[in-house]
Parts: structure tokens; C-alpha cells; sequence
């Protein structure tokens, strides 16, 4: 539709539907009849009125702001405040779109029914169009999950609203998991009802808004000014009401920790009166900040600097940017819905966080080019200035694991790091020359033996970024021009975990000039297995301890191509493991003559009642092509003599290279798994060097 068509039917939209407000916050309730979430309201409810005022007014009331503003957050309110109301715990993701198909597909017959004989042919259509596209958005199933425990009050609803869009369109669904308590006692309560279950994200936001009881005294008029020692005391309760719930959060989860400081905002509705109340409280709200800020970044870096994963969400950041009382006012105010706009301006720090977590920690290898990405200007122009802070994010993401590379159009004799915080050795692979950036990703996937999926590639110039795109579709470009990229790499290097794994970027150097020896021998010998024994491969395969359950689950759930179940885990399912005394967690550690490669292979052991079970058996791709798996195989069978052994395997669309380890290993298939049912244990490799526990 043109712009001037929009212009002359919004309104007439938006009109309409202000005049059916309660005629369609009725209606919409049909979309909720006969689901027990709402069942028992909606009949216990005096009046169906009452309940759409509480539940589905404010929807129409969104919509209806959209079409009279044109301002996109409406639409957003709108978007998230549906997915709220069609959120069901216990749904599958197949589950939680299939009801918001149905409840979408309701709410727009209701809105077609009530406002369509009121609306002209241009403005039904524009209606249409509208609905359709957000039903398009609440149906899109994400291909990445983020599960979040949201600890904290209201501000969750709010973000959520806020959220919801952006989230969907980088196709990442949200499960949220929330403990809205402001008791602190039940806090811990809730938190400990939580304790068994995974997340891959904690947010906690102790004193947003009123979460907190007696810290909640300093939003009123009549605490505005309150004694000394009062205030004090109050601040001291908060200070060790927090400290217990962090501490608890650092205990039951493994997961990285976001805790809001706090802005200490009073939401107003922009009435005078209620205006006058805020900046009435600013001076006492403004104290309090200043000492719980202090005490929690202090309090956070020890016990991050103890090896907790806490990462401070700065609510103060906002304020830089704008005034407390805009901030603090509401973009509507109705029922159990009362978004403000300080919740906006918080949402991109949350969408930073998830999609660092839900997607950038998925990630291998950060592909950069250089002119004008790592420094400014053109080198083989002349002298150039280092960007410092970009090249130490990358570091810091080389030093927690991942790999980086170059791909830069460029003469390779004018290169150099001269000033710069990343010098040659920190980059795994290198094409610098005058070749398209696709044709030397693509070399750099095969030189690695990576996915392309787990590329991130950044650069400078939109139409190279295009290009990769359009070839590469897998891939995720980022802008090195947009300063939100460098954040949300520096965001990840705050969330990953330290590297339990080595130098992988020394590894993979190591793998290079180990093909490369491989490749001249092999040339001069006959037998492949001769050249192999001059490796000098030496193999140590023992049952994992303490120490290394947090490489386990990181090999397990960074390996793709040799994973016989394409298994994911975590630290507490794998610690759980390891205290069973039916499961056992082998580990397989190599060097050779060019160095360590650390753990390379992991195969978990359980024993049942038919036999022993392997759910899970991963190999680092640096390894393939050695028989280590072969070793590792040996082993289980040697410590489970006559018993039958099941191998579990389900078919990935990347673990081709394990499809036929168990059947070349003795194993038949048996309706859904590979068995051994033998005795004999053949020898391992000639090449390899196999130290065993006795």
C-alpha cells in the first residue's frame, strides 16, 4: 500500500476499532475459551467485561495506537502481549505454534466479524494485511532455543513485549522460565523448585520497578525524605537479600548470570501530579542507587573474579541517554498491562545477550577481513591506526576457544601487525590475495574441515558482505561498521566459559603441518600405516574426573561431524553422570611428535539391564583418519567382557564421517542400534600407542 493510501485509511482503522474497544475485547476472549489456562477466569469471572479488561482490551487498544501513530512499538506491544497470552510451560515448540495458529486464526474472525461492515474495501484490506503479518511472526518456528530463568518482577512483561519481534526475526524462540515472588524467602523457594532444570540464560533483576519490598519505600512521597539510619538500614537488608539469591544462582546453575544494577525509576502515567511525586523521590531514590551500584559491582567482580559467571546488566546505561522522567513513563496503562518506556530502552540489551548466547556461541571460527575491519585505512596505502578494542574482543574470543582467520583482498607483503593487539599467530588460517571472499571462505571451511554454518564473517563494505551472504547462506555476516557487532562480540567473550580444551588455534597449526608430513611420507611409503608410526601417535584413554566434566560436555556439544547421536548436553547432566554408578565417562587424550592435542574423543558407558549402552561417542574432526575411535571402541569392550554392547546411532546431516565406525568395529545392526555381541577384541592400530587403566 502507498504511503498516502496509509496516510487516509490508518486513521480510519484506527477509529473503528477505539469505537468497538469492549465489543472486541469481548470477542477476542472466544480465541482463549475451552484452554485450562484461562478456563477457570473466564467462568469464575463476574463479568466477561472484567475479564477482557484485565486480558484482551489492551490488545485492541495496541492495535489501534499502531493504526492512529504509525509507531512500530505498538505493534511490538502487541505482538508480545499475544505471545504472552498464548504461552503454555508445559508446550512443546511444535505445541506453542500450532496454538498460537489456532488463537491468531480466532482472534482475526473476531476482529473481521465485528469491524469489517464498518470499514471500507482499502482500510479491510490494509486490517488484513496487518493481522496476517503478525500471525506470519507468532507462527515462524526459530531454529534456535534460549531458555531463560527470569528472576525479577514486571520489567520481564515489559521486556518480553519489547522483545518478542526482534527475537523472531533472528529466529530465536524464547523459552522463558520466570520467579516473580517479591519475597525474598520464596524467591529462594521458587529458585530451588527450578534447581534440576537447564538454561542457557539467568536474568535477575532484584530491584527494577518494585520487586523489592523495602527498597520500594523510596518510590513514595511520604519516604522521600527519611532518616539516616532508616535509609541505611533499609540498603543494608537489600545488600544481603541480594547477596543470598546470588549466591544461591552461582550454586544451583552453571549457566552465565545477567543482574540488573539498578536505575531506580518510579513509572509515572505523565499526569502533573504524578510527575511532581517523581521528582519529589529523585534526591532518596538517587542515594539509594548510588550505594547499591557501588556495593554490586564490587560484590559481582568477587565473585567473578572466583570463577562465578556473572555479567553486570547496567540499568544506569539508559539514563545516559535520555531523562529519568521520560524513561520512566508509560507507553500505556491499563489492567496487567503497563509497559514503560525505560523497558524499551532495555530490550536491546537483552537481544544483545540471547543472541550472543543462542547464536554467536554456536559459532567456530570468526572470519575478518582487514582494511578498514581490524584497522583504519588501507595498509598498502600506507601507515595505518590499529583498531585496539576490536582486535582485543577478538582475542579474548581466540583465548576462550575460538578460532580466527583472515579474508582479505590484499597484497600479502604489505600486511603486517606492527601496533596492533593481534599479530599473525593468533589467526588459524590466512587468505590474503586478490580472490573473491566466497572462493577463499569456501577454502578456508575445507582447510579447517569446518561447516560453513559455523563461520561468522565481518567486514566493512556492505557489497562484500552481500556477496558472501547470497553464496553462503549459512554463514552470518556481520558489519564491522556497526558498533552493535563489537558489542555483541564482546558480549560473547563475556559469556563463554573459560577454555578447558588448550590452544585450539595451535591445534589446528599443529593438524596443518601434521597433513603436511602425512602427505610427504605417504608419498615415499607404500603402506599409509608406516608413515602413520612415524607420527608417533600416543593415546591415553582413561575414565574422566572432576576436572574434566566441563570439557566433556563442551566436546560433546561442539561436535557435529563425528557424533554418533548428534548429542547436546550440559555440565549438570554430565556431572550427573559421573556421580551414577551405572554410567561411566571414558576420555581419549592424544599427542603426537608436533605436540598435545588434549581430549579428543569422549564416549559415555551405561550399564542396563540388557547390557552396556553407549547414548553418547564424539571425536574431534582434528583427529579423523587415525583410528582413535577404534582405540576408545577397544577399550569399552575389554572393560565389559561378554557383555553385549549397544550402540546408539541416530543420523545427522553432518555425522557422515562416524556413519561406519560400529559396523566396522564388529557391530551389526539390530532393528534400531548397532550391537557387538562378540568376545574378541581386535588389536588396536599398529600407529598407536594406547595407554589403558589395568
Amino acid at each position: 500500500m502507498s504511503q498516502m493510501a496509509a496516510d487516509t485509511t490508518f486513521p480510519t482503522i484506527a477509529g473503528t476499532l477505539r469505537s468497538n474497544r469492549e465489543k472486541l475485547g469481548i470477542a477476542l476472549i472466544n480465541s482463549l475459551v475451552g484452554w485450562a489456562k484461562y478456563e477457570a477466569e473466564i467462568s469464575e469471572s463476574s463479568s466477561r467485561q472484567d475479564f477482557a479488561n484485565r486480558e484482551t482490551v489492551a490488545l485492541v487498544d495496541y492495535l489501534s495506537a499502531y493504526f492512529a501513530t504509525g509507531e512500530e512499538t505498538y505493534r511490538d506491544l502487541y505482538i508480545g502481549e499475544k505471545l504472552k497470552q498464548c504461552f503454555d510451560p508445559g508446550d512443546t515448540l511444535e505445541e506453542a505454534i500450532a496454538r498460537r495458529r489456532v488463537i491468531t486464526t480466532s482472534d482475526r474472525r473476531a476482529y473481521f466479524d465485528i469491524v469489517g461492515p464498518h470499514l471500507a474495501p482499502a482500510a479491510l484490506e490494509a486490517l488484513e494485511t496487518e493481522l496476517r503479518s503478525i500471525q506470519t511472526l507468532l507462527t515462524h518456528p526459530g531454529d534456535k532455543v534460549c531458555r531463560a530463568l527470569l528472576v525479577g518482577d514486571c520489567v520481564f512483561v515489559d521486556l518480553l513485549g519489547f522483545l518478542a519481534v526482534p527475537l523472531m526475526k533472528m529466529g530465536v524462540q524464547l523459552v522463558p522460565t520466570f520467579v516473580t515472588s517479591k519475597l525474598p524467602s520464596q524467591q529462594c523457594r521458587e529458585i530451588g523448585d527450578h534447581a534440576g532444570k537447564e538454561f542457557d540464560l539467568i536474568f535477575y533483576s532484584p530491584l527494577t520497578y518494585a520487586n523489592h519490598v523495602g527498597f520500594s519505600q523510596f518510590q513514595y512521597v511520604k519516604a522521600a525524605f527519611p532518616a539516616p539510619s532508616t535509609a541505611t538500614a533499609i540498603v543494608e537488608d537489600t545488600k544481603q537479600d541480594i547477596s543470598s539469591i546470588l549466591q544461591l544462582l552461582n550454586h544451583t546453575f552453571s549457566c552465565p548470570i545477567f543482574v540488573h544494577n539498578t536505575a531506580n525509576l518510579r513509572r509515572h502515567d505523565g499526569s502533573w501530579r504524578d510527575q511532581l511525586k517523581t521528582v519529589a523521590t529523585m534526591p532518596a531514590r538517587a542515594w539509594a542507587r548510588r550505594q547499591i551500584n557501588t556495593w554490586l559491582a564490587a560484590y559481582l567482580e568477587g565473585l567473578t573474579s572466583a570463577g562465578a559467571r556473572f555479567i553486570l546488566m547496567d540499568e544506569m546505561a539508559p539514563l545516559q541517554r535520555s531523562s529519568e522522567v521520560t524513561l520512566s513513563r508509560y507507553y500505556y496503562h491499563n489492567g496487567l498491562q503497563h509497559p514503560a518506556r525505560f523497558g524499551k530502552e532495555l530490550a536491546p540489551l537483552y537481544e544483545s545477550a540471547i543472541f550472543a548466547q543462542a547464536v554467536l556461541a554456536k559459532k567456530k571460527v570468526f572470519i575478518c577481513d582487514l582494511d578498514n575491519t581490524l584497522w583504519d585505512g588501507v595498509i598498502g596505502d600506507g601507515e595505518v591506526s590499529h583498531f585496539a578494542d576490536r582486535q582485543n574482543t577478538l582475542l579474548r574470543l581466540r583465548k576462550k576457544g575460538m578460532l580466527l582467520a583472515i579474508c582479505s583482498k590484499n597484497d600479502p607483503k604489505n600486511v603486517h601487525w606492527r601496533g596492533g593487539t593481534l599479530c599473525e599467530d593468533d589467526f588459524v588460517c590466512h587468505q590474503i590475495n586478490w580472490s573473491s571472499k566466497t572462493e577463499n571462505i569456501r577454502r578456508i571451511a575445507k582447510i579447517l574441515n569446518l561447516k560453513t554454518k559455523d563461520f561468522v564473517f565481518i567486514d566493512d563494505r556492505a557489497d562484500e558482505l552481500a556477496l558472501v551472504q547470497d553464496a553462503i547462506p549459512e554463514i552470518l555476516a556481520l558489519d564491522a561498521n556497526d558498533a552493535a557487532t563489537w558489542s555483541k562480540l564482546a558480549l560473547l567473550a563475556d559469556l563463554l566459559p573459560e577454555n578447558s580444551e588448550g590452544d585450539r588455534t595451535l591445534a589446528y597449526k599443529q593438524r596443518a603441518e601434521r597433513e603436511r608430513f602425512l602427505t610427504e611420507e605417504t608419498n615415499t611409503k607404500k603402506d599409509d600405516g608406516d608413515a602413520l608410526i612415524k607420527l608417533q601417535l600416543r593415546l591415553k584413554i582413561r575414565r574422566a574426573g572432576a576436572k574434566e566434566l566441563s570439557r566433556v560436555a563442551e566436546l560433546i556439544n561442539r561436535t557435529n561431524q563425528f557424533n554418533t547421536c548428534g548429542t547436546r548436553t550440559s555440565l549438570q547432566e554430565v556431572t550427573r553422570w559421573s556421580e551414577s554408578n551405572s554410567h561411566t565417562i571414558w576420555i581419549l587424550e592424544a599427542a603426537d611428535r608436533f605436540g598435545d592435542m588434549g581430549t579428543i574423543a569422549v564416549a559415555i558407558t551405561e550399564e542396563t539391564n540388557r547390557g552396556i549402552e553407549i547414548p553418547a561417542f564424539v571425536l574431534s574432526c582434528r583427529v579423523f583418519g587415525f583410528g582413535m575411535e577404534d582405540a576408545l571402541l577397544n577399550m569399552v569392550k575389554r572393560s565389559n567382557p561378554g557383555a553385549p554392547i549397544f550402540g546408539h546411532y541416530k543420523q545427522t546431516a553432518h555425522n557422515e564421517p562416524c556413519r561406519n565406525t560400529y559396523p566396522r568395529n564388529g557391530f551389526t545392526w539390530e532393528e534400531s542400534e548397532w550391537v557387538f555381541r562378540g568376545s574378541e577384541v581386535d588389536p588396536d592400530p599398529r600407529w598407536l600407542t594406547v595407554e589403558c587403566p589395568r
